[in-house]
């Protein structure tokens, strides 16, 4: 069974009224039962909605929802792919231990696995879990084992984590790049590839246009001016967000802009519950909401969940206006409006086989319990993915440091309206890698 999508990461239901070619094709696709159905789309095509649409579609069938990243899974109320695999923390080139004993009574009955935000996920985890499949499976010859592969992100965003000699280790390995879509078990898996091209975060044209060519690296130059003649220095309608490099940055604009209200300010610890609740909390970065938020009232917030009844959404900017006994008063600068922001949950999903039923069973392992906000002063580039910015500031400090950065920060805004930039754009801040478009194109029709 997958669980229901926490109603807090509910989508704005706009997008999810009208259906595109696109969306309709990979529906079809999994229906048809094609082997790996990969979704991809540029920033704000609705395709975290396709995943909640899948989920919420097919309650009985037994599929499980997965992400590269403890904050990836926890935003899909989902599972980390090494928590449901059993896999060790580190490379997984040439991995070959048995699976566990969880893993092997979770898979028998496994129809599907959806993973999220695959562009973060490196190509030797991905043979690792056909490799795992296969075995507990006992389909050495089917691909993931016979179990129906969706793979969904944006490969143009956030890559994988790749650090020292690792590179040469999976370039020895006879991988092309670490993106998911370079591994071995792709080669011969039926991979049907659909491109979400329906923007659902912007509605002016020519911001629209610009994105996608920076996607894509045509006319950078051209962009980078036109950004720059459009955006650089200008007054917004609201005080913006700046979108930094780095946690340091954007760590000294909050602690900045906090200390220059008067106000007393309120500690607010987060925290976990449930019986398999992590000892200690992974660091901040890591959390959908600090795990210590401090506020004053004045402090400049955005909320980190969207909200069941549609008040907010995941990137709304607002006020804090004072403190309840057990909410956060604020006021959302385009709405106006006044709320009372209560804690909010974002559960950590386990799926489990249960011998008595002959079935497989999702239960919530612990829950991540906090204010749905965080300063707002400043926010790191990679906290922003999935947001939807109306008033945004960017400061790339020194440069792009890894391919997509530029991309991801610019794609928060709504409109060219809401975007200003700290310092002139440079080509040299597009950063686009070419194994992107050579790996996806073997798997395009």
């Amino acid at each position: 069974m997958t669980p229901a999508i926490p109603r807090g990461n509910a989508a704005p239901k706009a997008a999810a009224s009208v259906e595109d070619p696109d969306r309709e094709a990979a529906r079809r696709a999994l229906a048809d039962g094609e082997p790996v159905v990969m979704l991809t789309g540029r920033a704000g095509t609705g395709k975290s909605q396709f995943i909640r649409d899948i989920a919420r579609e097919n309650p009985n069938t037994p599929q499980v929802l997965l992400a590269p990243t403890g904050l990836a899974a926890m935003h899909i109320g989902g599972q980390t792919v090494h928590s449901f695999f059993g896999f060790p923390p580190r490379p997984l080139v040439g991995f070959n231990e048995k699976p566990n004993w969880f893993f092997t009574k979770a898979a028998r009955g496994l129809r599907r696995i959806i993973v999220d935000e695959v562009s973060m996920l490196r190509a030797d985890v991905l043979d690792a879990m056909d490799r795992h499949l296969r075995i507990v499976r006992r389909a050495p010859h089917k691909p993931f084992g016979g179990v129906q592969m969706l793979l969904v992100g944006d490969f143009n965003q956030l890559p994988p984590v790749v650090r020292g000699d690792e590179n040469r280790m999976l370039e020895e390995a006879g991988y092309a790049s670490p993106f998911a879509f370079a591994a071995h078990a792709l080669r011969d898996s039926g991979v049907g590839l659909y491109e979400l091209s329906r923007v659902w975060r912007q509605t002016d044209r020519e911001f629209i246009e610009l994105l996608s060519r920076i996607r894509d690296g045509e006319a950078i130059e051209e962009v980078v001016e036109a950004l720059n003649a459009q955006c650089l220095d200008r007054s917004l309608a609201f005080p913006p967000i700046l979108l930094a490099a780095t946690n340091a940055v954007a760590d000294r604009y909050n602690e900045v802009g906090l200390a220059r209200l008067t106000a007393a300010p309120r500690l607010f610890e987060g925290g976990f519950s449930g019986q398999k609740a992590p000892a200690t909390a992974p660091p901040g970065d890591r959390l959908p909401a600090p795990a210590q938020l401090v506020l004053k009232s004045g402090a400049r917030v955005i909320f980190t969940q969207n909200d069941a009844e549609g008040e907010w959404v995941n990137g709304s900017l607002g006020y804090v206006l004072g403190f309840g006994e057990k909410t956060v008063q604020v006021r959302i600068d385009v709405s106006g409006t006044e709320v009372d922001v209560p804690r909010a949950k974002w559960p950590q999903a386990r799926w489990l086989w249960n011998d008595t039923t002959q079935a497989l069973e999702v239960k919530e392992e612990y829950a991540y319990e906090q204010f749905p906000l965080a300063p707002a002063w400043a926010i790191t580039i990679h906290k922003a993915q999935g947001m939807t910015l109306d008033s945004v500031e960017i400061d790339l400090g020194r440069g792009a440091f890894a391919p997509g950065q530029t991309y991801v920060a610019l794609s928060r805004a709504r409109s060219l309206e809401g975007l200003r930039l700290v310092r002139p754009l440079s080509p040299r801040d597009i950063q686009i890698d070419p194994a992107i478009a050579d790996g996806l194109a073997r798997f395009r029709r």
